[in-house]
Parts: C-alpha cells; structure tokens; sequence
C-alpha cells in the first residue's frame, strides 16, 4: 500500500508527448524537413504559452527518443532543439523508441519529476504504447502517418493517467514538391531525368 501511495505522489503533474516534426518525402533522408524546423521553433511558443502547456508550469525536463546506430530517430531530438534552447535545458536521450515502457518507468518514478510537466519527443509508431506505459487506458489509437499537430497531454488526477489530445496549432508553410525536397532527393530526380 505505501508503495502504491509513494508512487502516485512521485508522478509529474504532466508529461506531454509530442511527434517529431515533418519529415521530408525521401525515404532514405533522416532530419527533418524545412516545414519539420519551422514546427520545431514554433513548438517554443506552444510550451511558453498555450495553456494546456503550461499550467504546471515550464518544462523541467525535455527527452526524445536515442538515435538508432545506423542514424535513424534523429529528428525527435531535432524538433525539440529551439526549445531546450529556449529554457536552458537538455535533451536528454536514454532510450532508442522501441523501449518506451523503460521511458515511462524512468519517469514515473523519478521524484526529481514530481509535481512538474516534462515533455517527450517520440516516433508516431510507439507513442501510444509510451501513453499506455504511462497508465493510460485503454491504449490510445494508432497515430496517423500524416500527423504532426497534436500533442498528448497526460495528468494523474489522484495518481490515475488521464489523456487529453490537444492540437499544437502551430502554423507551417505549405511547401511546393520540389522546396520539400532535400538536396539528396532533388539530385536522384535530376539524375532519373538525365538517365
């Protein structure tokens, strides 16, 4: 029973988990795209002042998912990088996002969280198994290849997660095909030309 008790008053105020900003239509690219940067700086003001973001407060901890040893994952960190500038902190990055349940473990025992909001830059494949890690029931849907504008907003009103999806309404350009293109991608559609 002490554990139990100890553990729901050990839970941050909130953990809002965000996807990576726009990636580019290159499949082999592994950074975010021009429209995927212009999210990222726009995620500044969205934890600076929309409400839902800020109502335990800023930010006391901002983690993405860990690289993959052949390079993929890099754009979490990426899309979170005008904000860790913003607030003088760091990204921290323990986990590659396939180990979401380790993630949610670290940070719903972590006593350095408690009471605060952290933010979590993930994958779209895993962030509704990372909510379900983190309490949440039932596990929410699959998230949808073409969204990047909402954000999961998990509290623990009396130590039970409750999960609100809150749009980031964060406005990026629409870029025509060939500006979305990254200068790998517009070399092999020149060189498909001149073949």
């Amino acid at each position: 029973m002490f554990l139990a008790v100890q553990s729901a008053l050990s839970h941050p105020a909130e953990i809002i988990i965000i996807r990576h900003g726009e990636k580019p239509d290159d499949p082999d690219a592994q950074h975010l795209s021009k429209q995927g940067e212009e999210r990222a700086r726009g995620l500044v003001e969205f934890f600076t002042k929309n409400a839902h973001a800020t109502k335990h407060g800023p930010p006391v901890a901002l983690f993405a998912s860990h690289p993959t040893h052949k390079g993929n994952g890099q754009r979490p960190r990426e899309t979170l990088q005008p904000l860790a500038k913003k607030l003088g902190l760091e990204i921290q990055t323990p986990f590659e996002s396939k180990d979401f349940t380790k993630l949610a473990q670290m940070l719903l025992s972590d006593p350095n969280y408690q009471g605060k909001t952290v933010v979590v830059c993930w994958v779209h494949e895993h962030m509704p198994s990372l909510a379900a890690a983190l309490g949440v029931t039932p596990e929410p849907p699959k998230w949808k290849d073409s969204v990047y504008d909402k954000a999961y907003v998990i509290t623990f009103p009396e130590g039970k997660a409750q999960l609100k999806v809150v749009a980031e309404k964060i406005k990026v350009s629409e870029l025509t095909p060939a500006a979305k293109q990254t200068p790998l991608a517009a070399a092999r559609l020149v060189w498909r030309r001149c073949s």
